[in-house]
């Protein structure tokens, strides 16, 4: 085959590949399609009922070296809390698991047949150290495994400039073509000098201001969840007479409208959460007339439940005021007054601001421009870096080690940047189920129910515990 013919074929096959690659052409070919998600289905079954445990034979060869022990143990269990963790992100909710009924809440602790919210998952976004484990969170990870495709692709479709070049350098004879490759060299390398400082600058800001947010959330979402809690211990502290029915009917209803305020924050990012007024009645949550009267404030087209939500707290600040003027709860206690039903209003309105005000587009959008610009001339420069002196010795050889060199070197230089991407698309979208940096607010709305399910029903067995004081409890059996 004559150069020039070799040269053209490689570059095709490698233009093609990099385009079938990067714009994943197998998705249009149905059964491809179809078999590929029916294996990811299978490997990620895999992943989630194999225990990830080092092979026996390093367990073997770890037992004679005492040294290396402790590090496989580490090790392992690291694993086995990734494991959990990929168990959990396919957990359903425990908030949606039971209905809430009010002859059971009003039941004394020490009561038979008392029924008790399930227990809640575990928070994600925990720390996990273990270098083995982190590569396993990377390639686990859905951004991260398109990145590397997408790396892969773009780095085809420039390194297949490398045969034209070898070309190129082969007719070197003419001064022509080796001024312009040299013009070309020197150009780009201009380029790439006086354009990384800006790029690297607005990326790491960006890196910088998403992480920050993601930190931010993170407080957010712990101080709402502290807020319902604090208003369960101290609307709990507060009551007169914990034996009187119709207390305990009030309670109730704080312990449902506290629920649903929590929960509705999380409807727009948990799609399994209630979307709607409706759903929370078959909870339990909501009873007919309230749904009715909260009905007319969704928002159309909206998947933000705010405004019925703002409604909700409203009740619950007028609910602990008629207690207070009915002589149910403390007088001196008034919590609308000292500011925690508005400061549990605050949290969930900070929660929402999060949410609406994500970020300057524009500082996203040039960021994203500016990268990709970079590591294209990065990739350039690495293509163009082939000197006839090269040639001389096996110039076909010469040609299949500049296709696979450049390939590889600007693999790695896109996936560097793309990764950087990937964690800034992940970081700043910090709910789902797929990534172990995602909040999962179920864990949150089951610690809050829990709590606010013992905190509200304190001053439930109050006559049991006073005359367990004064001696007079012997012989009476308690429910554990």
């Amino acid at each position: 085959m004559e150069d020039v013919a070799l040269a053209l074929v490689c570059f095709a096959a490698q233009f093609a590949a990099g385009m079938c690659i990067f714009f994943r052409v197998w998705r249009c070919i149905t059964p491809l399609h179809d078999a590929l998600v029916r294996h990811a289905e299978r490997q990620n079954q895999a992943f989630l009922t194999v225990q990830l445990n080092p092979t026996t034979t390093t367990e073997t060869e770890a037992g004679d070296d005492h040294r290396l022990q402790p590090v496989l143990t580490r090790t392992r269990g690291d694993l086995n809390a990734l494991n959990a963790y990929r168990k959990m992100l396919l957990a359903d909710s425990v908030f949606l698991s039971h209905v809430r009924l009010e002859d059971n809440f009003k039941k004394d602790n020490t009561a038979e047949g008392l029924v008790l919210p399930p227990a809640c998952p575990s928070e994600r976004a925990q720390l996990l150290t273990a270098p083995l484990t982190l590569t396993v969170l990377v390639l686990r990870n859905r951004g991260s495994r398109n990145m590397i495709w997408n790396a892969v692709g773009f780095a085809l479709m420039m390194s297949s400039l490398a045969p034209l070049v070898w070309l190129a350098e082969m007719q070197g004879a003419d001064a022509v073509v080796v001024g312009v490759l040299g013009m070309v060299r020197s150009k780009i390398g201009l380029a790439r000098g006086g354009f990384t400082f800006l790029v690297a600058f607005m990326l790491l800001g960006l890196l910088n201001f998403v992480v920050a947010r993601w930190r931010e959330y993170l407080a957010v979402l712990q101080t709402v969840k502290a807020k319902v809690q604090d208003l369960g211990v101290a609307v709990g502290a507060a009551v007169i007479d914990g034996a009187d029915a119709d207390t305990r009917r009030r309670l109730f209803r704080i312990y449902r409208y506290l629920n649903v305020v929590h929960a509705m924050t999380y409807a727009s990012v948990e799609a399994q959460l209630p979307q709607s007024a409706e759903g929370f009645g078959v909870l339990g949550l909501l009873n007919a007339a309230e749904i009715a009267v909260l009905a007319p404030l969704a928002r159309p087209g909206s998947k933000s439940l705010a405004e019925q939500r703002e409604a909700v707290v409203g009740w619950v600040g007028g609910l602990l005021g008629a207690m207070v003027r009915d002589a149910k709860l403390h007088g001196p206690f008034s919590p609308p007054s000292q500011g925690m039903v508005n400061g549990l209003r605050a949290a969930c309105a900070q929660y929402d601001n999060l949410a609406v005000r994500h970020m300057p587009n524009l500082w996203i959008a040039c960021t994203h421009t500016l990268m990709v610009f970079l590591f294209a001339l990065v990739d350039l420069q690495i293509v163009f870096d082939l000197s006839a002196s090269e040639l001389d010795a096996s110039p076909r050889g010469m040609l299949l080690c500049a296709c696979v060199s450049t390939f590889v070197a600007s693999a790695v230089v896109n996936y560097v940047y793309m990764l950087a991407w990937a964690m800034i698309e992940e970081l700043s979208s910090p709910f789902g189920a797929d990534s172990d940096d995602d909040y999962n607010p179920g864990a949150l709305l089951g610690a809050a129910e829990r709590s606010l399910f013992a905190s509200l029903r304190t001053s439930f067995d109050r006559a049991f515990l006073d005359a367990g004081l004064s001696g007079k409890s012997e012989g009476v059996s308690t429910r554990v």
